[in-house]
């Protein structure tokens, strides 16, 4: 049987601009404080949940983003997923700092099979390159990694 999970979105600031993204529309919207996340973790794991999701927008930007997840840990969560445009994951050091504070499971967006098409997609010169070299550094680090990927006629 599988845990029990909570999905969380902590805002919906990104430094993509997808062409087919559903939520630009709230970009300018106040993210969750810090507090408010934590507030959320502590419900969750009151109703027995035991994974946790934290989603966005990007989470990676989020300066307080090792803070949140190093709460989870603390918090007794199983598992603590992070899904990312992974653009961030090209910094192996913040990779490993993300798997010190606690992160277990991630699930990075791509888009398309080449740069041309996921740069294309998510309008962002260079991204492909940034998700590619991410997906090494987790492959390395022995990180669980689940494929996410939005379908639109280009890809």
């Amino acid at each position: 049987m599988s845990e029990k999970r909570v999905d969380i979105k902590t805002g919906f600031k990104c430094n993509n601009n997808c062409t087919f993204c559903v939520q630009a529309h709230k970009r300018g919207m106040a993210p969750k404080t810090t507090e408010e996340i934590k507030e959320d973790l502590k419900g969750a794991y009151k109703n027995n949940c035991r994974s946790v999701v934290f989603t966005g927008g990007e989470v990676t930007i989020r300066p307080d983003i090792l803070e949140i997840i190093r709460y989870a840990k603390e918090s007794k969560f199983n598992t603590i997923q992070i899904q990312t445009n992974a653009r961030a994951f090209f910094y192996k050091e913040f990779c490993l700092k993300l798997i010190e504070a606690g992160a277990n499971e991630f699930a990075p967006a791509l888009h398309g099979h080449t740069a041309q098409l996921h740069d294309y997609l998510t309008q962002s010169p260079g991204a492909f390159k940034q998700i590619t070299t991410g997906l090494s550094h987790l492959r390395d680090l022995g990180q669980r990694i689940i494929g996410n990927t939005v379908v639109v006629k280009p890809n």
